[in-house]
Formats: structure tokens, C-alpha cells, sequence
């Protein structure tokens, strides 16, 4: 019960936040319009508009910017003194961070399935139409990687700001060679090849083919992979966690 009750303290704070509300609704939305507004006219008449492609793409990047929302639910200044309670409280170092953790995703499922639904059936941007719920489940999973991701990097650096400016790395790679912006194979094909280095790259793939060859064959490896690396961040989180630091 105290675990359930620290989950709803860390959502409500969330939700009390307007910065991380319009990081997780608004934000996601702005980038689609402005990247499929500025790049329309070198999509021409074919299948895939330019809203249709960073539809996809920005919505990934999105689900793995979560991450630097986690951060500040973990470590964020205004949190700090129900931090202090929570680390006194009889709960496990565990469920400290696992609570961190779960309300964030409980956000971004919510705020992502939302964006999905009203732009595959409102805004008409293709997210997989009659496949629709696949690119769902993969876009969630890839927000539970992002969520596991902020909380590890708290965990090691023991600092909000810290934390996010290491994490930043990573991520920046991960976008760079994952093709979010542009295109990665128009940079020739050993930088094509090094881009597989990316998670951004498999879930962008793994996303297009589902879309418009409805093609799986990607697909349980992809969300395989994203669930495997989410339980390596869990697993690094509970070593390195100590709640005598969280404060």
C-alpha cells in the first residue's frame, strides 16, 4: 500500500508540474507540425508525407526524451522534502526508485497513446492505421526504456542536473545516427551502418515496416531489446541507488 501511495505523491507532482504537462502533450505536437510543415515539399505525391514521417520519427524521439522528465521526477529541487519522508518512510530503496519510475511512464503511456490516437485518426498522420495498436505497444515500450534510462543516470550521478547533462550524450548519439531529423542513409552507407548502434534506428525501422510493408519481422527483436535493456537499467539502479543520497 505505501508503494501504490509514493506512486500516486511522485504522479500528482508530475501533474502539478506545467513545464513536464507541455514537454509530454503540447511539445510532441509542435515538433510534428513544425518538421512536417518545413520539410513538405521534398516528400512530393508519394505515400509517406512529411507528416506522416516525423509524425513517426518525433514521437519516437519524444518516448525517449522521457527520460530528462524522469530525472525531475527523481531529483528535481521542489520534490526534495517529500524525498526526505520517503526516505524515512518503511519502504525499500526499491520502491523509492521504481516509484520514480512507474509514475513517469504511467504519464508518457497516457500522454503518448493519446497523441497517437488523435493523430493517426484526427490529424490523419499515419501511425499503422489498422496496425495502429502494434505501433502503440512499441512506442510505450520504447517510453519504458526512456523512463528506466533517467532513473539509472539519477541513480549514478545523484544529481538532477548532473545527471541530465551526461545523459544528454547518449541521447544526442541515439537521435543523431537513429535518423529522427533526417534521413541517416542520405550520409552515405558506413555512416548507415554505424547508425545501427542506435535503439532510435531499430524503432524507426521496426516502426516504418509495420506501417507501410506490414512487415514483423522486426518487430518481437525490437520490443525484445527495449525490455531487456529497460531490465539492465532497473538492475544498475539497484546497485548503485542509496536513499541516504537521494536527499
Amino acid at each position: 500500500m505505501n508503494f501504490i501511495k509514493i506512486i500516486k505523491f511522485d504522479f500528482m507532482n508530475i501533474l502539478r508540474n506545467p513545464a513536464l504537462l507541455i514537454t509530454n502533450t503540447i511539445f510532441p505536437f509542435i515538433l510534428i507540425g513544425v518538421m512536417g510543415f518545413a520539410t513538405k515539399g521534398g516528400y512530393g505525391s508519394g505515400p509517406i508525407s512529411s507528416y506522416d514521417y516525423y509524425g513517426v520519427t518525433m514521437m519516437i524521439f519524444t518516448a525517449l526524451l522521457i527520460a530528462m522528465t524522469a530525472t525531475n521526477t527523481f531529483m528535481e529541487e521542489k520534490v526534495k522534502m517529500g524525498n526526505t519522508r520517503i526516505t524515512y518512510a518503511p519502504v525499500s530503496k526499491t520502491e523509492i526508485y521504481l516509484s520514480k519510475l512507474i509514475s513517469t511512464y504511467m504519464l508518457g503511456t497516457i500522454s503518448y497513446s493519446v497523441i497517437l490516437f488523435v493523430g493517426q485518426y484526427l490529424l490523419h498522420i499515419n501511425f499503422g492505421q489498422e496496425n495502429f495498436l502494434y505501433i502503440m505497444l512499441l512506442m510505450n515500450m520504447l517510453t519504458l526504456f526512456g523512463c528506466s534510462l533517467g532513473t539509472m543516470f539519477c541513480s549514478i550521478f545523484k544529481n538532477e542536473g548532473v545527471a541530465n547533462s551526461v545523459m544528454q550524450i547518449p541521447i544526442l548519439v541515439f537521435v543523431f545516427f537513429g535518423g529522427s531529423f533526417f534521413p541517416i542513409a542520405s550520409l552515405g552507407k558506413i555512416v548507415e551502418k554505424i547508425s545501427y548502434i542506435s535503439p532510435i534506428k531499430w524503432v524507426t525501422e521496426c516502426a516504418f515496416k509495420v506501417i507501410y510493408d506490414h512487415d514483423f519481422s522486426t518487430y518481437i527483436p525490437t520490443l525484445s531489446f527495449l525490455l531487456f535493456a529497460s531490465i539492465v537499467c532497473m538492475i544498475v539502479c539497484q546497485i548503485t541507488f542509496k536513499p541516504e543520497e537521494y536527499v
